[in-house]
């Protein structure tokens, strides 16, 4: 069991169970008779599962993102919010490493290419013969990019933590609680340089994973995307999944 500030600045628990060695990722809503019956929205800078019940469980790309690391197991949460931890998912890694060991294969699948524009922020996406990940974030005069394939670089990406600006902290309404669950920017020293777009890379993977612990084959360009960006492609990939 996990313990932690979730997003909402409240202290939550995520309890973890292995399921099965027969399949793969998250079953969200284990305790429900349908369990894959969820939509995703977008909610206060994190991601979070509706599922037809009402039941909601909030933040859940970093732990997505780390059961990829897992592809032949399939684990059970117990949580309505997951806690940020250092704001990274190498803690959630390491969590799933007490039930498994993580594996260098990942599922892919094939998809049609898509462009996603909104405003000044875009998501391309070429299909290929490997994922390859180009992430640039330009915000408030700093610019940080990172470009990674997966899996070789998965680790590093899960151990990115999450990041605000500093300018975005009167808006953000956030818990001071939280303070030592990522990086304020410009002022906290970073792991490595340009952990904040490798960070999100770890986001885009959570999110494109939520579904099913598979990921598109192919290179993706991103320029100031974001959650919701990364689920508007994760629908067309999915629907163009095969083509």
């Amino acid at each position: 069991m996990l313990k932690g500030r979730g997003i909402s600045g409240k202290e939550c628990t995520a309890s973890i169970e292995l399921l099965n060695t027969s399949s793969s990722g998250i079953n969200w809503f284990p305790s429900e008779k349908n369990p894959k019956d969820f939509k995703v929205v977008y909610e206060n800078r994190t991601t979070v599962l509706v599922h037809s019940t009402g039941k909601k469980i909030k933040g859940v790309e970093h732990l997505s993102a780390a059961s990829l690391a897992f592809p032949n197991c399939e684990f059970a949460v117990y949580a309505d919010e997951l806690p940020l931890l250092d704001g990274s998912a190498k803690i959630w890694m390491n969590e799933l490493n007490n039930f498994a060991k993580p594996s260098e294969k990942i599922y892919f699948y094939n998809s049609k290419n898509i462009e996603i524009k909104i405003n000044d922020r875009y998501l391309q996406f070429t299909s290929g013969p490997k994922l390859e990940i180009q992430y640039t974030i330009n915000r408030f005069g700093y610019e940080f990019t990172a470009h990674a394939q997966i899996p070789s670089d998965l680790e590093k990406v899960l151990s990115a933590r999450t990041f605000i600006f500093e300018q975005e902290l009167p808006s953000a309404n956030l818990s001071e609680d939280l303070r030592n669950c990522g990086v304020l920017l410009p002022h906290d020293k970073l792991r490595f340089d340009n952990e904040p777009a490798y960070h999100k890379i770890l986001d885009l993977l959570g999110d494109l994973s939520v579904y099913s612990n598979a990921l598109p084959l192919g290179k993706f360009i991103v320029y100031n995307g974001g959650h919701e960006l990364h689920h508007t492609a994760t629908g067309a990939l999915i629907a163009g999944q095969g083509s």
